[in-house]
């Protein structure tokens, strides 16, 4: 027994040696830094995004709805204003015209044309509830062709204001000097003028707008039309047709 093998006790667990050398502590990973929610969540908008959208989805809706109501108040108040006035157009008709200078000369460098004519236009206001205010018209009077008008010169007539149902003339007066025709077209006017059969057209701009308790509207452009009409025509004493209004030509 005494001869035995002796074994060594064991160790428990846990145990460390006192001569042994410390154990080095593994350090912990270093944190990763902070991002902003923004950049954490780049397809998630952050709070203060959403309020802004909201806000701004609020005051574009408030915009439409205002500017949709101020749309509809003044339909309503233009549908009212029409039917209570019943707005009309002014007609125009050639009163008169007259040439004292109709002269057509020859020579060999070409036909020439002095002409003066003078213009009466007659302009009726047929609204009972409306005036109308009218700016400086301008007229052009020409000599009509086959070949083509005969400029004979321009005119113009001061700005005045028509009470409601009334009328006015209004009186335009042109002149060419010297101006260069072709041979025929001489010939023709010559001889037409001489018949009483040479025919004037008119054409007319100005800008008009209606009267409203002493107040007139923004004055539109119009262009007045006035087909031709002979020297014969006027001198018979029957009424002339009217002249065409166009409003959108007008302005241009």
């Amino acid at each position: 027994m005494a001869n035995a093998a002796k074994h060594p006790l064991q160790k428990p667990p846990g145990y460390r040696d006192p001569a042994a050398p410390p154990l080095a502590v593994p350090k912990p990973p270093p944190k990763k830094a902070q991002l902003p929610p923004a950049f954490r969540y780049p397809g998630k908008p952050t709070r203060q995004h959403r309020i802004r959208r909201s806000c701004s989805r609020r005051i574009c809706c408030g915009c439409c709805f205002a500017f949709l109501a101020i749309v509809f108040l003044l339909a309503v108040a233009g549908g009212v204003s029409y039917l209570w006035f019943r707005p009309m157009l002014p007609s125009f008709r050639v009163e008169n015209v007259t040439a004292p200078v109709f002269n057509l000369s020859s020579r060999s460098d070409g036909t020439f044309l002095d002409a003066s004519a003078i213009v009466k236009i007659h302009a009726s206001n047929p609204n009972g509830k409306l005036g109308l205010s009218y700016r400086e018209a301008t007229a052009r009077v020409a000599a009509a062709d086959e070949d083509g008008d005969v400029e004979v010169g321009t005119g113009s007539a001061p700005g005045f204001e028509l009470g409601r149902r009334n009328s006015t003339v209004i009186w335009f007066a042109a002149a060419a000097k010297g101006l260069m025709v072709d041979d025929a077209v001489g010939g023709r006017l010559k001889s037409r003028f001489k018949n009483s059969e040479i025919r004037f057209v008119v054409e007319i701009r100005t800008k008009v707008g209606y009267v409203i308790n002493g107040k007139s509207t923004v004055k539109l452009p119009i262009r007045v039309k006035c087909s031709a009409v002979s020297l014969k025509q006027i001198g018979s004493g029957r009424s002339l047709p009217k002249c065409n209004l166009d409003f959108l030509n007008g302005i241009f």
